[in-house]
Formats: structure tokens, C-alpha cells, sequence
């Protein structure tokens, strides 16, 4: 053919020929099937059969809401055959298209776009497409949940999410799911992704106007699901093959294991030959077993005296604290009976007390009153002074009142005004002088201030000196004192406890500690900082377990000296690889640690090994911070200028700088050191703390001389301010003075005898205040008498109550005493009682131990006892001896395994494997082969069929196509080569040639090529028997006459399908075609054109 080239395009790699009993030339085929088949096909066409719908699977309507060019549109479906018309940008293929959407197809199958987010119409965010599928009858789906309208939804939106929606006839949803649409698809066989049973616009152009044989022949054989079937075939005849592969492979496999099951029956039976040696050693270990049983009731035995002499020891503990219990009675009643004895005194006490206060009270009330008479005769005196001083003044001015009236005016009166405006000018410049004076008050004033706080900074330096000096000095004291005392830096029982330590037999293994004993430090200069960074833990113990813990804890509350501990696990531990890469001093190496246990201790609890000591803060600021972190390095300890003070230079969890002030330690030096060199060091550290502290005096003193300095400056201004003050005043007074003398000089009636009056009435009252002088005196002398009266009293309660106070002393001490020995009772009878618990414990431990060992002479013998009965042991046997026998037995035995290849009871069982693994390996053998074997039968069954199937599709397809063509008086054929993948038409329009093969389609016009085609779709849908078809503008290349043939031609067809539906789109109208009640016509409404911004219409006016 000519266009044979296209036919390997595509899907070439398909074989879709017949594998056995069939030909691959359907023209060659039997001519009895072809006449029958074509006598029943032209029957059944002839047929008058009512087009009635079917009870489901069909689309009863379709709904969309922003979908393409629809904003919302619904169409109702008919049942059997739709036509869907409008012009061109109605909408018409959007409906196809949104029912292949809705059902599951790919945006990308439709040919529409490339995505459903493009589908979404133009402005909005979202989308969605459903349709509504008739659910009735026997074949309906599930109706019991969806009833008799299944709906189906698809909602999708611009961000490319996309969900499915399946809903009950009361639009209740039912699931959510893809996978339930295509089992309602499978159910109701809608092929909606079938090529030929869905003909989209481009597919109906591709078929109708210039589809290939080749092209004609792939629609086909997928439009049938020929194309499917052949598919899984074809994978599972692949199956078939790999089972072949593993058939071979499993041959050779089964002579292997038939080999070594062989090999394993001979190994089994020399084993049988060797069983004199495991004879005589399964005779030594019964005699090894009883030899066990044995030692274990000696050990019970053993066990059984111990329970025997705890009780004993238990009930001497029991007798001491009986004992201590009732001394500690005893002293608990000598204490009540000397607190009621205070409680007496205490009595006898409050009268006194009482005394004492009403005396007291008494003598300070007088005293009151004497300091009111006192200050009442100061007052009297002043009054008199007073008095006395007014009298004077007015004495004089009698006189000179009397003095001025004898005098007359004259020239005294110029000379005094002329002296007025001398006097007033002196005061201004007395006044001009203060003021800048006072101006320089605020500079030195300041001054003051300033030396006050220098003085107040100096103070610090002095006190802080001060301390340090003091601390030196008590710290080198310390040292002196402490030379050649082991124990003094410890609690001062320290040393008892660990004497009761040593004499301690229960310990697992003995506390280490205090741990300060077991660290010298090398370089002394660094004490106070590493003695601060350890802390309690030098005083503390290591111990290697809990109880052993918890036993120095009942130690340390029985003598009274309260330690911590530390539990370390014994074992290899090394800091190598630990420590700093350079030679830098840390914490560790600066110690000599003979003891392992308190090393490790120190190292875990402290990371010393990774503390590096560096005297100067910026060296060690500098090394911790200015290259990183250092491998191995932890901090930097570094010293401060303050004698066993320090700083601490690390880095923080998120990754920070910090550093942290190091107070010195203040306690006694616990670790072992070099005690000449350190009172050395201690006294050097004295020795700068008092050179310290002289420099701070100085600069103190410095400080003091500036402050003493300024504030003289203050005073001196002071005094000359007052001395201008002064000058001032007197200038002002001077002017007041005059002023007033010119003004007296006035005459004026009866001053003289105002002034004679005021005389008299002053004499008078100076008497007055004589008289109550005298007065006060004598009370005064009352008073005083009586306060020495007083006095006494309260002396001598004081003394009685000092007196009662000293037996109430007494007697508290008594009763501080009674105290102290109840309290030591107490501790004894507390240690007797933890004496008599831990040997409880000890006795029920012991016990315990006779019980466990039961249990193992129980278990042993019951153990021994399956080997066989009590056997004796042989002379000169013993535990030991005979498992050096049974190792040397059970060597010999396993060197004769080792030679066989295992023990008899392994070489037997292996025996029994291999024949196993044999039989299994062929009885699944067989069961491959079998099932292979019927594989092979049911697919050349099916491959048979298949091709009976494509022959008889492909039969039915050419008689219709026949048949189709008659309707309008043309002859042709459907050639079909399944060879070379080829599906031609041949038509011969004029029936009046003799020759009936007809001529190619595209020899044809366009019309009678259209009408052809149309023909052939209509064969191949019939030989499908699809429930649904669907075919878009399949018209656009027919003229009116091949149209309206065509058309009648589809609705005839399709009436002749009776129970399918058809869904049918063209552009055309219908109004030249015949309809009838079964034809359903929707008319899409006409596209709105609307106008863009900017647009406007033309005006097409005649020329």
C-alpha cells in the first residue's frame, strides 16, 4: 500500500498477530463463517426491535462551573441518542470534554490542555465538572448507598489540587476516593480513555479526514481492547519464560542437595562408631555432678553455722542497747527534772525583775522632774538677765529723752544730715564687696565635693586591702598551726571515722578518701584556685558501689562526722589523648595522684585534665579565645591581682565568650603539700598584702589632706563673707543709727513719761522672777534628796536580781549539761539500735544465703539425678580433677567431630536436613512444573480465543461495514491485515461496475470519503458493544446531501443499538434531518462576544 511507511510509526513495537490457530489474513478466512455470519448480521440488522434505555450506566446529565468558556452550565441527556449543536465557540466540545474530566481522564488525554489548572475559566481560582449516571435495575451500582442517581464530581483549582467527589441521589458523599470511579467505570464498562468509544474533536479529525491504514488499524485494536488483552498476555507468557530459567536452575540444584544428602548418610553412620569416648565422659560427669552436690551442702553447712552465731551476736547487740536504752531513760528524766528546777527560779526571777522596774521606773521619773526644774530655773535666770538689761536700756533713754528736750535746734542738725549721705555711701560699697565675694562660693564648694568623692574612692581600696591583709595573715597562721596535724583541715571526726573504716570487714571493697590525702600539689601558687574548683569533693570518699555507699553513710551517721561519696566503677582509665596537645599546666598536671580511683573521680567529676593554668589574664584570655576552640581544653583558670583570686575563661553552651570571677578558697588546705614552701608562699602573700595595704593608706591619706585643704578654703571664705557681712551691717547701722538720731531730735509729747512707765513696770517683774528664783531652789534641793533615795533602791533590787540571775544561770547550765548527756545517750542508744538492725540484716542475709544454697543443693541434686542415681566418687577424685578429665574427654570428642564433621546427634540431624531439603526441593519442583504446565495450557487456550475474537470482531466489522454502504447503493470492503498492523476501506460509489474492489478512500470525494469513514466508525462500534458513544463534529467535511445521508445513516444505526446511548456534537443545524422521541437536540446558546478596553466597532457605511 502507499502508505505502508506510516505503519510503523507509533506503537510498532505491539505485536498484535495470532501466536497459534489463527491466520494473520483475514481474507482468508473460511467462506461458510463469512456466508453465515453474514446471513445472521443482515437478520439482525432487518430486525424491528423498540430502542428501549437502559436501567444504568447512563449519563443522565452534565454540570460544570467554571470550566473552559462556562461560567455554569447544565444539559440534561437523553437516554439513547443526543445531539449537541451550536456555532462554533459555544461550548459544544466543552460538555465532551468536561464528561471525560469528570470520569477520571487526563487533562493531557482530551487534547485541551495540558493540565486541568488550564481548563479553569479565565478570572477564577477553581473549577469544576460532575455528572449524574442512571442506578437502576439488576446491574445498578451499589444502590443501597448511591440509589437510583449516582453522582460524580471533580474539583480542581488553579494551585493544581484536585479531589473527587461521589454522592448519593440525596447529594449526601459517599467516598472521596479515585480508586472507587473506577470501580463504578469497570462496573458499568465506561471507556471513557477509549480512543474510538470517545472521538474528541482532534481524534474525529484525525479518523474521519486523514487517518492512515496504519493509524485506521491502531484505533481499532484499542478501540476493541484487543490491543489490552494481547498486553497481558504477553507479560504473563514473560512469567512463563522466568519460570522455564528457574525450572533448569532448580534441576542442577536438586542433584546438589541429592549429592550431599548422600554425603550426610555416610557422615552419620561413622559417627555411630565413635561413642566409647562420650560413654566415659557421660560416666565422669555423673561422678562431676555429685562431686558439685556435694561441695554445695558443705557450703550449706557452712552457711547454717553462720545463721547460729548471728543470733548469738544479734542478741549481745540486743542486751547493749537494752541497756543504753535505759540510761538513755534515765538521763532524759535528769533533764526534765532540771528544767522544772529552772522553771522555779525563773519564778523566783519575775518578782525581782518586777522590783527592779518599779524602782527603776520611780528613779526615772524623778529625774525627769529634776531636768524640768532645771531647765525651769535656766529659764527664770535668762528671764532675770533679761530684765535686768531692759531696765538699762530704758534708764538711758529717760535720760536722754530728758537731754533732748533741753537741747533746741541749730547747727547739730546740718552736721548730721551731711553725715547721713557719707554713712549711706560707705554701706553701698560695704554691700557691692559682699556680693562679689559670695560669687565664689559655688567653685569651691564644688571643690569640696570633689575630694569628698576621691576620699570615699580611696576608702575601698583600704577596706578591701584591709580584708585581703587580714585573710593573708589568718591563711599563713593557718598553715603554721596546721604543721605536722593531719586531720585538722577535715571535720574533727574525720579520723574516727576512718579508723572505723579500717576496722570495717563488710566493705566489698574499702572507701578511699578523704580524697584530699590522696592529692600533693606541686606548684603551691595555684592552691587556692584548685582548691576552689574541687570543693567539697576533696573531703569527700570513693567507693565502687552502692551498698558499699550506703554502708560508709551508717558509719558516718554512727560516729557523727557526715561525709559525701562518690561511686566509681573500677577499671582501665587513661586521660591519654584527653589533655591539651602543648606543654601548658593544667589542674592535672600540676598534681601528683597516686591513688587511680580519686584521679578518675577528680577527672570526671571536674574535667581537670582539660583546665589549663595560664597566671596572666591576657595570656589566658588570649589562648582560650583567639584560635577557636582548642581540642581538649575546657577553661583557663588565670590569677588576679588579689592574692588566691582568679578569673575562669570558658566558652558558654550557645557558643558565647565567658568569664567568671574565682574567689580564693578560705578554708584550710586540704591537699597534701610541701608545708615549708607553702608558709613561705603564705608569707610572701602577707608581705604584699600589707605593702597593698600602705599604698592604700597613702592614697587614702592623699586623699583626706586634699578634702581637709578644700574645706579650709570653704571656711576662710566663710569668715571673710561674715567679716564683709559684718562690715556691711555696720554700715547699714551706722546709716539706721543717724537716721534715727535726726529723727529723734523731733520733739515729741509724752514720750518721757511713756518711757518712766515701762521703767517701773520692767522693776516690777525682775522682782517677780527673783522670787520665783527662790523657789526653784528650794525645790531643786527636794528633788535631789529624793533621787539619791531613789538611787539606792534601784541598787539594791539590782543586786538582788543580779543575784537570782547567777542561780538561774547555774541552773541552766545544769540543765544545758543534763541536755548534752541525754544527748549523747541518745546517739548511743540510736548507734546501739542501727548495731542491732545491721545485724538483723546480716542474720536475715545469712539466712537467705541458707536458703539460696537449699535451693542450689536442691536444684543440683534434682539436676544430678537425671543423669542418674547418688554415685560415689572414685579415689583420689575431686571437682577439680575430674573437669580436667571431661575437658580432655570432651577435646578428644570434639577432635573426632571435628574429623567426622560434628557430633552424632549433629551429624544425624544434619542427615535428616539434607534428606528434607530434598524432598521439599522436589515436591516444589513439581509443583512449579505443574503449575507452569497449566499456565501453558490456559494461554494457548486464551491465545486461541483471542484470536477467534479478533476474527470474529473483525468478521462483524465487515459485514456491518458491508451492510452500511448498501444503505446508499455503494459496494465495498474493509481490508484488515494483522501482519503489517493495516486497516484499509475499498468503496465503489457506482453500483454498475462489474468489479466490486472498489477504489482507496482517498481516490474518493470528500463527501463519499466522509460518508465511508463514517461507515467504518459505525462497524467498529457495533462490534465493540459499548454503552456509550461519543462523537465530535464528524460533519465538518460533508456537504448538505453526504450530511443528511450521514446523519440518517447514525440515527438509524443507533436506533439499531438498542439500550446505548450516543452523544453526537456538530456544528450544523439539524433541520434538515427527522427526528423522532427517542433524538434529543441541544442548542448551545450563541458565544458572547465581548468587547476588550479600547475597542470600538466600525462603521461600514456605503461608499
Amino acid at each position: 500500500m502507499a502508505d505502508s511507511d506510516d505503519a510503523g510509526d507509533g506503537e510498532s513495537d505491539i505485536d498484535y498477530t495470532l501466536r497459534q490457530d489463527s491466520s494473520d489474513n483475514e481474507q482468508e478466512e473460511d467462506e461458510v463463517d463469512e456466508i453465515k455470519a453474514t446471513q445472521f448480521v443482515e437478520k439482525k440488522l432487518r430486525e424491528h426491535k423498540e430502542n428501549v434505555p437502559a436501567e444504568s450506566g447512563v449519563i443522565e446529565m452534565v454540570y460544570m462551573r467554571n470550566f473552559m468558556c462556562h461560567s455554569n452550565l447544565t444539559i440534561e441527556l437523553g437516554p439513547l441518542i443526543n445531539f449537541i449543536i451550536g456555532h462554533n465557540g459555544s461550548g459544544k466540545s466543552a460538555i465532551l470534554t468536561a464528561l471525560q474530566i469528570s470520569l477520571g481522564n487526563k487533562a493531557s488525554g482530551t487534547n485541551r490542555a495540558k493540565s486541568l489548572k488550564d481548563m479553569i475559566k479565565a478570572g477564577t481560582d477553581s473549577g469544576m465538572v460532575g455528572v449524574k449516571i442512571k442506578n437502576q435495575g439488576e446491574n445498578a451500582y451499589k444502590p443501597e448507598l448511591y440509589g437510583e442517581t449516582l453522582t460524580v464530581e471533580r474539583h480542581f483549582t488553579k494551585s493544581g489540587s484536585t479531589t473527587f467527589k461521589l454522592k448519593s441521589t440525596e447529594g449526601r458523599i459517599i467516598t472521596t476516593k479515585k480508586g472507587d470511579l473506577d470501580d463504578v467505570l469497570d462496573h458499568f464498562a465506561l471507556q471513557m480513555d477509549n480512543p474510538i468509544n470517545v472521538l474528541t474533536q482532534d481524534l474525529a479529525r484525525a479518523f474521519l479526514a486523514g487517518s492512515t491504514p496504519a493509524e485506521k488499524y491502531r484505533f481499532f485494536i484499542k478501540g476493541t481492547q484487543l490491543e489490552t488483552l494481547d498486553g497481558d498476555y504477553n507479560i504473563l507468557e514473560e512469567h512463563l519464560d522466568g519460570t522455564e530459567a528457574q525450572l533448569l536452575t532448580r534441576e542442577e540444584m536438586i542433584a546438589e542437595l541429592r549429592q550431599k544428602e548422600v554425603e550426610a548418610a555416610g557422615r552419620a553412620k561413622r559417627a555411630e562408631r565413635a561413642r566409647a569416648l562420650e560413654d566415659r565422659w557421660h560416666n565422669l560427669a555423673r561422678q562431676h555432678a555429685w562431686a558439685q552436690v556435694g561441695e554445695a551442702e558443705a557450703t550449706l553447712q557452712h552457711y547454717e553455722d553462720n545463721v547460729t552465731k548471728a543470733r548469738q551476736q544479734l542478741e549481745e547487740y540486743e542486751q547493749i542497747a537494752e541497756n543504753l536504752s535505759v540510761r538513755f531513760d534515765s538521763e532524759d528524766n535528769a533533764v526534765e527534772a532540771a528544767k522544772r528546777g529552772v522553771e522555779a527560779r525563773q519564778e523566783n526571777l519575775r518578782p525581782l525583775i518586777d522590783a527592779h522596774a518599779a524602782a527603776n521606773e520611780k528613779f526615772t521619773a524623778n529625774t525627769a522632774e529634776l531636768m524640768k526644774l532645771v531647765a525651769q530655773e535656766r529659764t527664770i535666770k535668762e528671764n532675770i538677765k533679761a530684765h535686768k538689761k531692759e531696765i538699762q536700756r530704758l534708764e538711758a533713754q529717760v535720760s536722754e529723752e530728758r537731754q533732748r528736750l533741753a537741747e533746741a535746734h541749730g547747727e547739730a542738725h546740718e552736721r548730721r544730715l551731711l553725715k547721713l549721705d557719707e554713712l549711706k555711701a560707705k554701706a553701698a560699697r560695704a554691700k557691692e564687696a559682699l556680693n562679689a565675694h559670695r560669687a565664689k562660693l559655688p567653685d569651691l564648694a564644688q571643690a569640696v565635693k570633689a575630694a569628698q568623692d576621691g576620699l570615699q574612692h580611696a576608702e575601698a581600696p583600704v577596706k578591701a586591702a584591709e580584708q585581703d591583709e587580714a585573710r593573708a595573715r589568718t591563711a599563713r597562721d593557718r598553715v603554721t598551726r596546721e604543721q605536722g596535724r593531719k586531720w585538722s583541715p577535715y571535720h574533727p571526726k574525720m579520723e574516727e571515722l576512718c579508723r572505723t573504716i579500717d576496722r570495717e570487714s563488710r566493705f566489698r571493697t574499702k572507701p578511699i578518701g578523704p580524697m584530699g590525702l590522696y592529692v600533693q600539689l606541686i606548684k603551691p601558687q595555684w592552691g587556692s584556685l584548685i582548691e576552689k574548683t574541687f570543693g567539697n569533693s576533696l573531703d569527700s570518699f570513693v567507693v565502687s558501689s552502692k551498698y558499699d555507699q550506703e554502708l560508709l553513710q551508717s558509719l558516718s551517721r554512727r560516729v557523727g562526722c557526715p561525709v559525701n561519696s562518690i561511686i566509681i566503677a573500677r577499671g582501665a582509665f587513661d586521660t591519654a589523648g584527653h589533655e591539651p596537645e602543648d606543654d601548658n599546666d593544667t589542674i592535672l598536671r600540676v598534681l601528683r595522684i597516686d591513688e587511680p580511683l580519686v584521679k578518675q573521680a577528680l577527672v570526671i567529676n571536674h574535667g581537670c585534665e582539660q583546665t589549663v593554668l595560664i597566671e596572666n589574664i591576657d595570656a589566658g584570655k588570649s589562648y582560650m579565645f583567639d584560635s577557636g576552640r582548642r581540642k581538649n581544653v575546657r577553661a583557663v583558670l588565670t590569677m588576679a591581682r588579689r592574692a588566691g583570686d582568679g578569673q575562669r575563661w570558658e566558652w558558654s553552651r550557645t557558643g558565647e565568650q565567658k568569664v567568671s570571677g574565682m574567689p580564693g578558697w578560705n578554708g584550710p588546705t586540704r591537699m597534701v603539700t610541701d608545708r615549708q614552701q607553702e608558709l613561705e608562699l603564705r608569707q610572701r602573700e602577707v608581705q604584699t598584702a600589707q605593702r597593698a595595704l600602705e599604698d592604700a593608706k597613702q592614697d587614702r591619706k592623699a586623699a583626706l589632706l586634699s578634702l581637709n585643704q578644700a574645706k579650709q578654703a570653704v571656711e576662710k571664705h566663710k569668715r571673710e563673707t561674715n567679716t564683709l557681712n559684718i562690715r556691711h551691717q555696720e554700715a547699714d547701722d551706722e546709716v539706721e543709727k543717724l537716721q534715727n538720731e535726726i529723727d529723734a531730735n523731733i520733739p515729741q509729747d509724752g514720750r518721757l513719761q511713756e518711757l518712766e512707765n515701762q521703767l517701773r513696770e520692767v522693776t516690777a517683774e525682775l522682782e517677780g522672777a527673783k522670787a520665783a528664783m527662790e523657789d526653784a531652789i528650794g525645790a531643786k534641793v527636794n528633788l535631789d534628796d529624793t533621787a539619791r533615795e531613789l538611787k539606792d533602791a534601784v541598787k539594791q533590787a539590782q543586786e538582788a536580781l543580779d543575784k537570782e540571775q547567777i542561780l538561774v544561770s547555774r541552773d541552766e547550765e545544769r540543765l544545758s549539761k543534763c541536755k548534752e548527756d541525754r544527748t549523747e545517750a541518745l546517739f548511743r542508744k540510736n548507734a546501739a539500735t542501727d548495731d542491732v538492725n545491721r545485724y538483723k540484716e546480716h542474720l536475715e542475709r545469712t539466712q537467705q544465703k541458707v536458703l539460696d544454697q537449699q535451693a542450689v543443693v536442691d536444684d543440683w541434686t534434682s539436676e544430678a539425678r537425671k543423669t542418674s542415681e547418688r554415685v560415689g566418687i572414685e579415689d583420689g577424685q575431686t571437682i577439680e580433677s575430674l573437669g580436667q578429665q571431661l575437658s580432655r574427654l570432651q577435646e578428644d570428642i570434639k577432635k573426632a567431630q571435628r574429623q567426622q564433621g560434628g557430633s552424632r546427634e549433629e551429624l544425624v540431624e544434619a542427615h535428616l536436613k539434607a534428606h528434607n531439603a530434598l524432598t521439599e526441593a522436589k515436591n516444589e519442583t513439581k509443583m512449579m512444573k505443574q503449575t507452569a504446565d497449566t499456565l501453558k495450557s490456559t494461554l494457548t487456550e486464551r491465545r486461541r480465543r483471542w484470536g477467534l475474537f479478533r476474527k470474529y470482531i473483525s468478521m462483524r466489522t465487515r459485514i456491518q461495514f458491508n451492510y452500511l454502504l448498501s444503505e446508499r447503493n455503494f459496494r465495498g470492503r474493509v481490508l484488515l491485515d494483522h501482519a503489517e498492523k493495516k486497516l484499509d476501506i475499498h468503496v465503489e460509489p457506482d453500483m454498475t461496475k462489474a468489479s466490486d474492489s472498489g477504489r482507496q478512500a482517498k481516490t474518493l470525494s470528500g463527501g463519499e470519503k466522509s460518508f465511508s469513514t463514517i461507515c467504518l466508525l459505525l462497524s467498529i462500534w457495533e462490534a465493540m458493544g459499548s454503552p456509550i458513544r461519543c462523537l465530535d463534529e464528524f460533519d465538518v467535511y460533508m456537504d448538505s446531501v453526504n450530511r443528511a445521508q450521514s446523519m440518517g445513516l447514525m440515527i438509524q444505526t443507533a436506533r439499531r443499538s438498542v439500550g446505548r446511548q450516543f452523544i453526537l456534537i456538530t456544528p450544523q443545524s439539524m433541520s434538515n434531518v427527522d427526528l423522532g422521541d427517542d433524538v434529543h437536540v441541544h442548542k448551545m446558546a450563541d458565544p458572547e462576544r465581548r468587547r476588550e478596553p479600547g475597542q470600538s466597532s466600525l462603521n461600514f457605511g456605503p461608499a
